[in-house]
């Protein structure tokens, strides 16, 4: 089952066991020390959970209290735990959950507990907003992850603008098909989508492509002239992929479209006018290359009027998973047979860097495809490269980075994640032991760090 209403990195970070069932005991997430515990699945293509904590759960949604707590026995270590089960709140889908945390020590269960029930809340909240607000158009473009759905969120209002779009991401992201999208549901969607890669087209070429030209601009020129893009995507949107390989003449150009929406042919001598919407996108960083000499920063700027960044997919998390079946699904589409990934696979597959995203994705579900001859696919259908490319980053290094993303994804969330910075932080300070440590680790300056201990009061933790 898809699971998009977890942030799962926070929740692997707690030392304590945490799960969330649904209101018909199934299993929707467990952490890694939930797993370590006993693994809480008598049958893993069922995700139920074993009676000692399947009866607690079932007496406690009963009772329709908000939260309980009490000791049960745990039967793979013969050890009684003390559980404490908390309903989360409506996330208007028509099913209830309920967040399960067992304390594996000594110490209160806050603040893991607090943290993981606010963070679940925070993040329920915003998936919810997007499914309600987001185009049947957008809902169709696959991802759970909250910073790519976020990104559907912006080209939606954009869409319905004429104001000049940039889409940014790495190669693969989907930003041509983000900006089909756009196109669909913007008042210009009566008119023609014109798309051409700046960085497939030689510089000499790339502005009779653009622009047109006329009779004799050049040799080898067609007798009657040329139209060029713009003219062809007159009323209507033009798509200008890896806008930063286009020479600064051509920017300039360009720059004079989207101020005054004319141009003259190469080699011509009369304006030409058109209506056009200018959605361009780059996987580069165009800041950059101005301080370089290398992009027009007037250019820029008229082009910036809305950003929209698409995420890498090794920062989309579940998506992987999401993504891998639907490609498994289109592809296998007619077939007698189902087949699926095995629980190993799908690992491996989250375990890859993705430098290729998205389109790198699907070749290697085809490719997997193809290779396997069983109704499951197994990592040895999966091309070698997979498994050279897992990621650099060491334990340390990866919690960072998961701490980090949270703290960066908090100013998105409500005023009341006040409470979940203030957990962060110790939970930040717990698994770092040391000041310098948490300080790394949260990506914070030291300044920074010592007015947030003085802010929440947290200081009396290094007494």
């Amino acid at each position: 089952m898809n699971r998009p209403f977890l942030p799962y990195k926070m929740m692997d970070l707690l030392s304590d066991s945490v799960a969330v069932v649904d209101d018909k005991q199934q299993v929707i997430y467990a952490n890694p020390a939930f797993d370590r515990l006993y693994n809480p699945l008598q049958d893993s293509s069922k995700k139920t959970l074993c009676w000692d904590l399947r009866d607690l759960i079932l007496r406690f949604q009963k009772s329709k209290k908000r939260f309980v707590s009490e000791n049960v026995l745990i039967p793979p270590v013969s050890k009684k735990f003390e559980v404490f089960v908390h309903s989360l709140r409506d996330t208007g889908i028509g099913r209830k959950f309920s967040l399960v945390l067992v304390k594996m020590g000594d110490q209160p269960a806050v603040p893991e507990f607090i943290l993981a029930e606010e963070m679940v809340n925070a993040y329920v909240n915003e998936r919810r907003l997007i499914s309600e607000t987001l185009a049947p158009e957008f809902q169709a473009l696959k991802g759970e992850d909250i910073n790519f759905r976020l990104a559907l969120l912006n080209a939606q209002k954009a869409a319905r603008s004429d104001l000049p779009i940039i889409l940014k991401g790495e190669s693969g992201t989907g930003k041509e098909i983000l900006a089909r999208t756009i196109h669909n549901i913007s008042p210009c969607s009566r008119g023609p989508f014109v798309d051409i890669n700046c960085a497939a087209i030689p510089d000499t070429l790339i502005e009779s492509e653009l622009f047109g030209y006329e009779r004799g601009a050049f040799t080898g020129a067609r007798g009657e002239g040329r139209k060029g893009l713009f003219e062809e995507a007159d009323h209507g949107t033009i798509f200008l992929d890896e806008i930063g390989d286009a020479s600064l003449s051509t920017q300039s150009k360009i720059l004079r479209v989207l101020e005054e929406k004319k141009f003259r042919r190469v080699g011509g001598s009369k304006n030409i006018k058109v209506d056009v919407r200018i959605i361009s996108a780059t996987n580069k960083d165009l800041e950059k290359m101005i301080s370089d000499g290398r992009f027009r920063d007037d250019l820029y700027y008229r082009m910036n009027t809305i950003s929209i960044t698409l995420p890498p997919l090794r920062d989309r998390g579940r998506d992987i998973r999401l993504l891998a079946d639907f490609f498994l699904g289109k592809q296998t589409r007619g077939h007698q047979k189902k087949i699926s990934f095995s629980e190993e696979t799908l690992k491996a597959l989250e375990s890859y860097n993705w430098p290729g995203n998205v389109r790198e994705l699907k070749g290697v579900v085809d490719y997997a495809v193809t290779m396997s001859e069983e109704t499951e696919i197994t990592p040895q259908s999966l091309p070698p490269f997979v498994f050279l490319k897992k990621s650099p980053l060491s334990t340390d290094e990866l919690l960072s980075r998961d701490v980090i993303s949270i703290a960066k994804r908090t100013p998105l969330l409500s005023a009341t994640m006040k409470g979940v910075e203030r957990n962060l932080i110790k939970l930040a300070i717990r698994k770092s032991g040391s000041k310098s440590e948490a300080i790394r680790i949260l990506g914070i300056s030291r300044r920074a760090f010592y007015y947030k201990l003085k802010e929440y009061n947290l200081e009396s933790l290094f007494k």
